[in-house]
């Protein structure tokens, strides 16, 4: 089965950012805070920078078939980080190729 398409990728890289800031802040501040107190706000921050922009991200990213926001089911709701499909279409992130209801792309 072939990789995901270049726009779905993108959701690879954005849960990986996601991963390792949040695997990443905890030693990052114990060890600021054992070698140079004074530093800790600037990790604390960079670190909480770093999460917002990525959660923006997911909150934002459309669909690459609906244009709908693919983490996002409605208008209140939260970005659900870690979905395989996309919310409203059902769009999974392995397919590389739109599927229709014709059958026009099914491979023979």
């Amino acid at each position: 089965m072939p990789g995901p398409t270049p726009n779905l990728r993108f959701v690879h890289i954005l849960r990986g950012t996601l991963i390792l800031l949040m695997a990443g802040l905890v030693p990052a501040v114990l060890l600021t805070a054992y070698f140079a107190q004074r530093y800790i706000v600037w990790v604390l921050g960079v670190f909480a920078g770093g999460l917002l922009m990525v959660r923006f991200a997911f909150q934002l990213w459309p669909c690459p078939r609906c244009g709908k926001p693919f983490f996002r089911s409605g208008t209140w709701a939260g970005p659900n980080m870690f979905t395989k499909r996309c919310m409203h279409c059902q769009l999974s992130e392995a397919e590389d190729a739109i599927p229709s209801i014709t059958e026009a792309n099914k491979p023979e």
